[in-house]
């Protein structure tokens, strides 16, 4: 499941003239011990993300996950492109969220950067659902316009693709209309980017669900070294 939109990720970064990283095996590929969950990870780089990764995780009818996060270079204060789509196969449930998330909460940067989201959101009332707003921080990296669908397999077929496609390439749209930084230096973005990791690893709700199908070891590994380099790891 969603392999379309891995394929449209992939797409999109080929025409930046970007290219696929290789990663370590026990991150490309890990299944638990009886097989029943598999996750698999993508990792791409281009002039203009220093790192746009893609997870996808198998767990058969009973789950489908899908997360894809686009970090700009340090050059750019332009916000983190982040997705997160789960299928709950058993109960017949879809949770999708998705932002433009901003490295600072200045409302010219929010209003420049992350407004175009109100126009996409719009297309698709079912994305708009502020009742499950109070479960992130909007004093940190989340918009005034992040996406929420809690959903069922209608939306899942006739929504969620179109939906994604346009949440991808409006983000790369509007960072080719804003080439020049306006609010903050590159030492400054580079640290954002570091605390952006660093709070995402400590809240990241993806970590319990890791750690019950592979285990506390690699789910530490995988976050530190894959999922949110920076947290540890400074300069990579």
């Amino acid at each position: 499941m969603f392999e379309s939109l891995k394929n449209f990720v992939k797409t999109n970064i080929e025409d930046l003239d970007g290219k696929e990283l290789e990663i370590s095996k026990e991150f490309k590929e890990h299944h638990n011990k009886d097989s029943k969950y598999i996750i698999k990870n993508w990792l791409f780089e281009s002039q203009q993300y220093r790192k746009w990764r893609i997870t996808k995780l198998d767990g058969g009818d009973r789950l489908q996950v899908f997360n894809t996060v686009a970090y700009p270079n340090f050059k750019s204060e332009f916000p983190i492109l982040g997705a997160d789509i789960l299928w709950f196969g058993t109960s017949q449930k879809l949770l999708a969220i998705f932002d433009y998330q901003p490295l600072i909460q200045e409302k010219k940067y929010l209003q420049k950067y992350c407004s175009s989201l109100d126009f996409v959101k719009n297309q698709y009332s079912v994305f708009d659902n502020n009742k499950m707003k109070n479960i992130y921080d909007s004093k940190k990296y989340f918009s005034p316009w992040v996406m929420i669908c809690r959903g069922n397999k209608l939306n899942l077929d006739r929504d969620l693709n179109n939906i994604f496609c346009s949440f991808v390439s409006n983000y790369l749209r509007i960072n080719k209309l804003h080439q020049n930084n306006q609010f903050l230096d590159l030492e400054q973005i580079k640290n954002n980017h570091i605390d952006y990791d660093k709070y995402s690893a400590e809240k990241d709700p993806a970590d319990k669900l890791f750690k019950t199908f592979f285990g506390e070891i690699w789910t530490e590994n995988f976050i530190n070294n894959f999922l949110f380099t920076l947290n540890h790891n400074p300069l990579k």
